[in-house]
């Protein structure tokens, strides 16, 4: 080959990735895990750095198992995330989206928050248009701090805490703070009482106070058949129920004829694969 075919080649492996079309890299950044973008992406020019603090990269916020994963590895080689102000990524991103954060999922079951109280109150604090908080069943917070944060969450529609015990107090002050809510996931934490006496009063909180739910779960509560009736006859909306060693409930011929007339999605779980 001459010069000027070598020369053809070369022009057409080489990408000038930083030269982009800004509008290309927001779309690409988008795609890119809230982790990699922070240790790497960003780190590669002045330009990519400029993208990578676009609030609107930061609408919604999945940290997954893979993501948890690199970022206990780059905590151990003690690599820093030079941008940010603050000290945790979960944090970071809070800030990132400078009030535009409408989705903060948490996938894995990995531990990864430190405070759970101070990632809640940095949320309420700036994102008004949250309308998706699932934390995994890893997150441990008070039910006070979620009636508190909750409090500036009008819009929210998904709130999945399984890690977290509720108690009636709990699901009406959320209810009434989030009309919107179509999406609850909660625990009772069952084995720190009695296994031996049911208790109705969740569930018939949850059909005082959350009848529009689309979606619930329901971790280790002493219902039984008739406080899952309830549920069932109060949230007419509901398509997807699951819940994980509710010991009580004993799936008599009335609930059995419900869960057949309604036609739901029902699972009842009975070890610690609780992420569906």
């Amino acid at each position: 080959m001459d010069g000027h075919t070598n020369n053809f080649l070369l022009a057409r492996v080489i990408r000038d990735w930083a030269g982009l079309p800004w509008s290309i890299l927001l779309e690409i950044f988008i795609r890119v895990g809230a982790v990699c973008l922070f240790a790497s992406v960003q780190s590669v020019c002045r330009e990519w750095q400029r993208v990578a603090n676009e609030p609107r990269i930061w609408r919604r916020v999945c940290i997954n198992h893979t993501d948890l994963l690199l970022y206990k590895g780059l905590v151990r080689t003690k690599i820093h995330f030079g941008t940010s102000n603050v000290e945790m990524l979960e944090l970071a991103v809070v800030d990132r989206s400078k009030g535009r954060l409408e989705e903060f999922i948490c996938e894995s079951s990995i531990y990864l928050f430190p405070s759970p109280r101070r990632l809640l109150q940095r949320i309420a604090e700036r994102c008004f248009h949250l309308k998706v908080l699932n934390l995994g069943h890893r997150f441990s917070a008070d039910e006070r701090d979620f009636i508190e944060a909750c409090k500036y969450f009008p819009l929210l529609e998904v709130l999945d805490c399984v890690n977290t015990k509720f108690t009636e107090v709990g699901i009406e002050s959320i209810g009434r703070s989030c009309p919107n809510l179509k999406h609850f996931g909660f625990r009772n934490n069952l084995f720190i009482q009695s296994q031996y006496e049911f208790n109705n009063s969740l569930a018939l909180a949850v059909t005082k106070h959350m009848r529009g739910l689309h979606k619930l779960k329901i971790c280790e509560d002493m219902m039984d058949d008739d406080g899952l009736l309830s549920i069932l006859n109060a949230c007419s909306h509901l398509q997807l129920l699951i819940v994980r060693n509710c010991l009580h409930l004993k799936f008599g011929k009335n609930l059995e004829n419900k869960l057949i007339e309604i036609k739901l999605k029902y699972y009842n779980v009975l070890d610690y694969d609780f992420d569906s």
